[in-house]
């Protein structure tokens, strides 16, 4: 028996079911399918299935997996109500379990949360509109591309260390540059440090 604490997911968090996932693979693997000429499902492009994912989902997130289980009650054809286990997942999660089988189904996973979340596509590390921005707006933007940079990309072991150093150049360069403005010196006017007698 483990110490550490179990979080469960915030219940105002947007999620993902693995029912949904399991449609937006389904749909990359058919416009796959068809840019090459083939019917979908095929022999390259076969259908996923709920079970098959759902058999996948500890073998990618662990044992942190069961935290996200959950019970869909749906109807059947024939009208009787019938109850599942699906999994319920928050960003991180249901990217995770897309890119463990297709890139461009991750993108459209992320896309999707963002869209649920409600959040407007903001590239954080974008630092062009830095001339029209405060001072306050500026060390805002930089704290939001430290944070985003971090948390994207840069976990441990990550494929994408290599741009989170990349990313760290560019923040450092705007912290710079908020640094230098907000401590201006105005020619003429010098500021005495008091010293404690």
């Amino acid at each position: 028996m483990s110490d550490l604490p179990i979080f469960l997911p915030a219940p105002d968090v947007a999620t993902m079911t693995s029912l949904e996932l399991v449609g937006f693979i389904n749909d990359v693997r058919a416009k796959k399918a068809e840019q090459e000429g083939k019917t979908f499902p095929c022999k390259n492009f076969p259908e996923l299935l709920h079970k098959n994912f759902i058999a996948k989902v500890p073998k990618v997130l662990g044992l942190s997996s069961a935290k996200f289980l959950a019970d869909d009650t749906f109807t059947t054809g024939k009208g009787a109500a019938n109850t599942r286990k699906i999994y319920k997942f928050p960003r991180r999660e249901a990217c995770l379990m897309a890119m463990s089988y297709d890139y461009d189904a991750q993108a459209r996973v992320f896309d999707r949360m963002d869209e649920l979340e409600g959040r407007i596509n903001v590239n954080f590390m974008d630092f062009s509109a830095f001339k029209t921005m405060t001072i306050a707006q500026m060390q805002t933007r930089v704290t939001l591309a430290e944070r985003y940079s971090f948390e994207e990309h840069g976990q441990k072991g990550s494929g994408l260390m290599q741009l989170r150093k990349k990313e760290k150049r560019q923040i450092r360069n705007a912290e710079d540059v908020v640094n230098k403005l907000s401590q201006l010196e105005l020619p003429g006017f010098e500021i005495e440090m008091l010293e404690e007698v």
